[in-house]
């Protein structure tokens, strides 16, 4: 743009020269009408820098909503990547928590299982030690019995 507007500023010095050159007009009258020329340059120029300003005063602007906008979004996505793994984080906690108490449920009831193997086991070998003892005792008497009726035997057949 700024070639565009400089090959424009020296087309139209260019042809104002040519024109006050040629012009059928009395040196007074060229001076004034060349002093109007550059009156209305320096006031076509004036525009143009004011309307340059402006531009220049919007694309600030524009810039500064567009770095805002980026912040904001910056700072929005932030806090959801935060809160994301803050939820996730609180996820991985109740699962553990979970995973423990159900562990822990379980060494409970395993424990409780033994227990009760370990009774019953108990109670059967108790069981089985009193009808051992009963079953050794019955036989001490059929032994002790038998032992009587064959030396009773023993006798009656030494006596006759």
């Amino acid at each position: 743009m700024s070639s565009k507007f400089s090959s424009f500023v020296k087309g139209v010095l260019v042809g104002l020269g040519v024109g006050f050159l040629v012009a059928p007009r009395s040196g007074k009258e060229t001076r004034k009408e060349i002093g109007h020329k550059f009156g209305d340059l320096r006031e076509q120029g004036m525009e143009y820098a004011d309307l340059a300003a402006e531009k220049g005063a919007e694309l600030s602007d524009t810039s500064k909503h567009a770095v805002q906008d980026v912040r904001e979004s910056l700072v929005d996505s932030s806090q959801n990547l935060r809160s994301t793994l803050s939820d996730a984080a609180q996820d991985v906690q109740h699962t553990t928590e979970d995973f423990v108490s159900e562990v822990g449920d379980q060494a409970k009831d395993a424990k409780e299982d033994v227990k009760e193997t370990a009774q019953s086991a108990k109670e059967d070998v108790k069981d089985e030690a009193e009808d051992t003892a009963k079953d050794t005792k019955d036989a001490k008497e059929d032994v002790e019995k038998d032992a009587k009726d064959t030396a009773k035997d023993a006798k009656q057949n030494a006596k006759k």
